[in-house]
């Protein structure tokens, strides 16, 4: 059973884990109402049980900045749920300020039970596959290692061009928080947050998928 990304957002944010802020929208008039709480830019996304992965299906549009724009994507994305997934919800949240892009992946294998995954995410996921891989749970020492695996990490942590350095113990703090998170849900089989953005010195959870036992 896949959770609607709105929803997995919400199980994230209950264990305390940052995430985007994200509001499902019905109307032109919550829209608009959305969009001012927000302010401008804003994204809207399909959030369905049945298609997770949104943009392969045309299911998101970034960097609104107007009523107009705003008005077209959310009929283009309503149209889309007619036509695919009628139970899906239409949810908007605000552009995020460009950051450090991460992936953080949850399997669960049939031998050795749930393995974490970390590495550069956002385009760079599948463009540079720079990734390494932890059975959890995990002690911090097993973060750590798993970290200082990646080839990027020395660039990283130190500032690459205009991005900011990338804090490990905040790092290390919000890996065992998601082993946590994952350890403790009944039924998880796979979990993908891709990107997780370092912005300001926090890690926030910008898109998320939870694939649950039904």
């Amino acid at each position: 059973m896949i959770i609607p990304e709105h929803e997995a957002k919400i199980l994230l944010s209950d264990w305390g884990i940052d995430v985007v802020p994200t509001e499902r929208v019905d109307s032109i008039m919550n829209l608009k109402a959305n969009a001012d709480y927000f302010g401008f830019p804003v994204v809207l996304k399909l959030s369905s049980s049945r298609h997770s992965h949104k943009t392969e299906i045309g299911g998101v549009v970034l960097g609104l900045d107007s009523y107009e724009e705003l008005e077209k994507a959310y009929v283009k994305l309503d149209n889309l749920k007619r036509d695919i997934d009628p139970s899906a919800s239409i949810i908007i949240e605000p552009m995020i300020e460009p950051g450090v892009e991460f992936f953080l992946g949850i399997q669960r294998h049939e031998n050795f039970g749930l393995v974490l995954s970390f590495g550069l995410g956002g385009i760079f996921l599948e463009l540079v596959r720079d990734i390494s891989f932890r059975l959890l749970p995990a002690s911090w020492l097993d973060l750590a290692e798993m970290v200082e695996e990646l080839r990027s990490w020395p660039k990283l942590k130190e500032g690459f061009r205009n991005l900011p350095p990338v804090d490990m113990d905040e790092l290390l703090t919000f890996l065992d928080k998601i082993g946590d998170f994952a350890t403790k849900q009944k039924g998880l089989e796979e979990m993908d947050l891709n990107p997780v953005s370092y912005v300001d010195g926090k890690f926030v959870v910008v898109d998320a998928r939870i694939v649950k036992k039904e």
